[in-house]
């Protein structure tokens, strides 16, 4: 009886203080902080402003374009404003609120309360308001992760997919981790084993996306497959390489949550990311709960060394951010 008081507790605390952070950090003008507009939510009031819809039939030709080009948003928010009079701000809010929300309640719920507090983070930030595509398609992700019906959870999947086609990298992310995880468990895998099982996977979601990733969406008539992001530099990268690096000395259990699994092969995609020249700071923005989670449950020793050290480099990313 007592442990499901103190579990109804602990999500009770969680959702308030989830609420309370979501609310508090949408309603700040983060452009006015930065200082300048922020360039992809800019483009979202310019398409759904500006850019007239078109309706493409779906036939054998066109299978393609629907499936690859994020027909759910795009009807979606052009439906909200149109049938249901809902402001693009008022449609971009929810989204915004939404991430932080989902964002915060992971951290919440599986850490203590005042570890929310390092997602005030310009990585976050971007993600949040102006990755609104991004942002809506893991917020419908996080939910699925959180639901045992697998009817449900391929609906959202779905959902996600139509808003955002990187959905399809993350589940096969998510699938490959999970099953690393059984593995590791089953066969009880020393710590080194299962550290270089996703290391090892990481390399591989890198090579994907990167060396790999110009002739996958060139066979799907992807309009990206030759759109480049500059990629992170070294010293930007510097404290992920050293957040990866730390949880190789971990125990054995550490190994064993989905969480700290996904939070070291993201970090891993990212640390080859840049070593291939490509953008992927979207693993880390995607994975950024995860990534805190983990911190948290470092061992005892190098878990406030860490923490210092992630909150230091935030301060940096802070000044960089600020123009």
């Amino acid at each position: 009886m007592n442990d499901i008081r103190l579990n109804f507790e602990k999500r009770f605390l969680a959702f308030f203080s989830a609420l309370f952070f979501a609310s508090i950090i949408s309603l700040i003008d983060w452009e006015a902080v930065q200082g300048t507009v922020f360039e992809d939510r800019q483009n979202f009031y310019f398409v759904f402003n500006s850019k007239p819809d078109f309706d493409i039939p779906f036939t054998l030709e066109t299978v393609f374009f629907h499936l690859f080009n994020e027909q759910l948003w795009n009807k979606g928010v052009r439906t909200l404003v149109s049938v249901y009079k809902f402001s693009l701000d008022e449609i971009f809010f929810a989204v915004s609120f939404l991430l932080l929300f989902a964002f915060s309640y992971f951290v919440a719920i599986r850490t203590k309360i005042y570890m929310v507090l390092l997602l005030v983070n310009p990585i976050v930030i971007d993600l949040a308001f102006s990755q609104l595509r991004m942002s809506m398609a893991l917020v419908l992700l996080m939910l699925a992760a959180s639901l045992k019906s697998s009817f449900f959870i391929i609906i959202l999947f779905l959902m996600a997919f139509f808003i955002h086609t990187a959905t399809l990298l993350f589940a096969v992310l998510a699938y490959g981790i999970i099953k690393v995880v059984y593995y590791s468990s089953k066969n009880d895998y020393q710590n080194f084993r299962s550290y270089f099982s996703l290391v090892a996977f990481g390399l591989i979601v890198a090579i994907t996306v990167g060396p790999l990733r110009n002739v996958i969406l060139e066979f799907f008539g992807d309009r990206r497959a030759n759109y480049d992001i500059a990629a992170s530099g070294w010293a930007y990268a510097s404290f992920w390489m050293f957040l990866l690096a730390v949880t190789m000395f971990q125990k054995k259990e550490f190994f064993r949550s989905v969480e700290n699994a996904v939070a070291v092969s993201m970090l891993s995609t990212f640390v080859f990311c840049t070593a291939f020249g490509v953008y992927g700071i979207r693993f880390i923005a995607a994975s950024f709960p995860m990534l805190i989670v983990s911190m948290y449950r470092l061992g005892y020793m190098e878990r406030p060394f860490v923490i210092l050290s992630f909150m230091a480099f935030t301060i940096f990313q802070w000044i960089f951010w600020i123009r």
